[in-house]
């Protein structure tokens, strides 16, 4: 059987709250893992502030023949200017999400593309409802950046794509 994996966000103390299936998530200034325009709007970062931390996870939905396991995650390699998209995976426990610097997620995002993947998690996956370790984003926005929607100023949203071995 081909395994169903989706991702889901991790909000509320101890980032323990799991939404449902999501298909993208918000860099706003609220933790909620709703990702709608409206959203956006009502929650925005503003100038020389960050979002808050966005923990996700994928959780096997329909079991595999065997495992999943090997998890990489990577994007395109920019960001809308005077920006930086900080992130981190592999993180074990859940910490309460923050709009303060993160302590989490520290690395530039940008590093990671399609030719240099980082790795998420290594672990190996057999049942319905397990969930692999944390990937952990956080937007910055610089003192000089212009206000508004990222896709309306950049060419586009930041796309994350992820990959993992199923056999």
């Amino acid at each position: 059987m081909v395994a169903t994996l989706t991702l889901r966000v991790y909000t509320s103390t101890g980032a323990t709250t799991e939404s449902a299936s999501v298909t993208g998530i918000d860099l706003i200034s609220a933790d909620n893992a709703t990702n709608t325009l409206a959203n956006r709007q009502a929650f925005p970062v503003t100038v020389a502030t960050r979002s808050y931390e966005k923990w996700v996870k994928l959780k096997v939905d329909a079991w595999p023949t065997t495992e999943v396991k090997n998890f990489r995650i990577w994007g395109d390699g920019t960001v809308a200017s005077s920006t930086t998209l900080y992130f981190t995976a592999g993180q074990v426990t859940g910490i309460t999400p923050t709009n303060g610097s993160s302590t989490v997620a520290t690395t530039n995002f940008t590093t990671w593309t399609t030719n240099n993947k980082a790795t998420w998690d290594t672990t190996a996956y057999t049942a319905t409802n397990a969930t692999t370790k944390y990937a952990v984003f956080q937007l910055s926005v610089d003192a000089d950046c212009n206000p508004g929607y990222w896709n309306a100023i950049a060419t586009g949203a930041e796309t994350v794509s992820y990959s993992y071995e199923e056999s």
